[in-house]
């Protein structure tokens, strides 16, 4: 039986009421939703977000998401990100300037500068030594270390600067010259010796730089230096091409001298006043080597001349150590001072290389001799006191923080040296002069027997030498390593003639014959005489690579963990 459907009977007799009734039960309801919506979205009420009806008003949403606890979380977040922000800067920063000031102390004792000069000065000089050194930064830049320390000498002589410390010697200036005063000798007797010897030192460094800078020319049009072997003109009909990444080749229409020539900072050198006659005798000897490698005729031997004169200064013509007429020392008389020593080596040099061998002979037999009759013990007061070393953890720690000395001065020159290391070391390098002199001109083995001597002499210095971090004992080394590589080739050059002669000799003598009773030619596989010997000095070679080669790698402080 199907069940049936459940009508209000009023709804059957009438239809109208029942339509009636349906729409007033339509509007309760709708009022009673509405009722319903405006209590649960009520703002004194509280309101779960998960729970409220979804809609289309953005005031709504957003005051359901910013709510106070989390506008309050929001605030403590942005309060954490701005305070660790805030020390990750610091603390880089901190970092890296700490390191900085390691690396600049780090200079300072490598390159050390006066302590009373300006820091900006001291900084300029430290970098224009840096630019020439390959170990502190990837390639030797003269450009730089010609800019930086011609700056510090115009630091010095600036009248609007410390100008003022130094009088000028002149007042005559050179109105067209980029610095009009810029050569004009001072008078620096008044400063301090350590001053002096910085701005000595500025000077010959500034002069070296302008050594590698000469010829070099500057685009007037964009304004930048090159090298002369890359200007395009008829001067330079093959220019070299430009590296990679360097502006385009100038044209030599468009070019002038780029920086002043060294000539001019030698000439002030020599002109200044409180210089030490030390010092213009090692300028006038730079200087005359310039000259030479540049083959200027007749301008190196008046300036060797010139520090032969300063050397011997204040001395009458009966007192001098040498013989005026061959430059070659007395055998009687007192011990010659240094400076006559190396100025007279000098002038032996010069004339050995420009083939006045029977002049340069007698001048090196007669420095061998002077230089062996030195004492072998320094003299009372010429040895330099030894710097201090801490004995206990708290010095070691109150030298590591504080600034390094300034080294004390070098001799100056006046006096006889001792017999020391270095000396020994001049003394080898005079046997391989004179081996030189008597392989090409007399008697090669003679001049073989000399290097041999010099050879041996260099190479037990260089072993004895005892190793040491400071500044003085690195330049020893060097001249000793410098004398056992020079006598090494010499010896190698003069094995290897030797040989090639022997061999000839061999080849060109007579087949012995049966009746022969001696023999006139050596035996297959029997080693000649410099046969013998080269075998010999290929091993010498290989014991001594040790101590010629001390090539390091290049210390990129921790910035070599991000690089390639």
């Amino acid at each position: 039986m199907r069940p049936r459907i459940l009508v209000c009977r009023s709804w059957l007799s009438n239809p109208r009421l029942a339509i009636e009734q349906r729409g007033t039960a339509f509007r309760f309801h709708r009022r009673l939703a509405q009722r319903q919506w405006a209590t649960t979205n009520s703002p004194s009420r509280p309101t779960l977000a998960f729970l409220t009806t979804p809609t289309a008003n953005r005031d709504a949403c957003r005051r359901t998401y910013v709510s106070g606890r989390r506008r309050q979380w929001l605030i403590h977040e942005a309060k954490l990100f701005v305070r660790y922000a805030a020390i990750c800067v610091v603390g880089s920063l901190a970092f890296f300037t700490i390191y900085y000031f390691i690396l600049e102390e780090k200079v300072e004792r490598d390159y050390p500068t006066p302590p009373e000069w300006p820091w900006r000065l001291r900084k300029q000089l430290r970098d224009a030594h840096k630019w020439t050194d390959p170990n502190h930064r990837p390639a030797v830049n003269w450009v730089k270390t010609f800019e930086l320390a011609r700056n510090v000498c115009l630091g010095f002589e600036d009248v609007k600067r410390d100008g003022h410390k130094i009088p000028r010697l002149s007042e005559q200036e050179e109105p067209g010259a980029e610095v009009p005063w810029e050569f004009i000798a001072h008078d620096i007797s008044g400063m301090s010796e350590e001053w002096r010897r910085g701005y000595y030192e500025t000077m010959m460094l500034t002069a070296k730089a302008a050594e590698y800078l000469d010829g070099w020319v500057r685009d007037v049009k964009r304004n930048f230096a090159s090298a002369p072997e890359y200007v395009i003109g008829p001067s330079n009909p093959r220019p070299k091409p430009i590296p990679v990444g360097a502006p385009r080749a100038p044209r030599e229409e468009d070019c002038e001298p780029a920086f002043p020539p060294a000539d001019r900072y030698y000439l002030k050198i020599f002109a200044t006043k409180g210089f030490s006659t030390r010092q213009k005798i090692e300028a006038a000897f730079e200087y005359a080597n310039f000259l030479e490698f540049k083959q200027r005729p007749g301008g190196a031997e008046p300036l060797l001349n010139y520090a032969l004169a300063e050397a011997t200064q204040g001395m009458a013509q009966n007192e001098l150590p040498y013989n005026p007429k061959t430059l070659a020392l007395k055998d009687k008389g007192p011990a010659p001072s240094l400076n006559v020593l190396d100025a007279l080596t000098t002038i032996a040099n010069y004339k050995a290389r420009h083939g006045q061998v029977s002049e340069a002979l007698p001048i090196y037999i007669s420095l061998l001799k002077a230089r062996r009759a030195l004492p072998n013990e320094p003299p009372r007061g010429q040895l330099r006191p030894k710097p201090r070393r801490p004995t206990s953890t708290f010095g070691t720690i109150i030298e590591l923080f504080s600034p390094p000395e300034y080294p004390p001065a070098p001799p100056d020159g006046t006096r006889p040296p001792w017999r020391s290391p270095e000396e020994r070391c001049h003394e080898a390098s005079l046997n391989l002069y004179i081996g030189e002199i008597l392989y090409s001109t007399s008697s090669k083995e003679d001049g073989l027997a000399w290097t041999r001597e010099g050879v041996d002499i260099a190479e037990e210095e260089l072993r004895s030498l005892p190793s040491s971090a400071s500044k003085e004992a690195a330049a020893v080394q060097q001249t000793c390593r410098e004398c056992l590589q020079t006598g090494l080739d010499n010896w190698t050059v003069m094995v290897a003639k030797l040989v090639k002669e022997e061999q000839l000799d061999r080849e060109k003598r007579p087949t012995p014959s049966v009746l022969s009773f001696w023999s006139s030619k050596l035996p297959e596989g029997v080693e000649g005489r410099w046969e013998a010997e080269r075998s010999v000095l290929k091993e010498r070679v290989r014991r001594t690579t040790e101590l010629v080669d001390t090539t390091k790698p290049r210390d990129e402080g921790f910035l070599r963990w991000f690089q390639a």
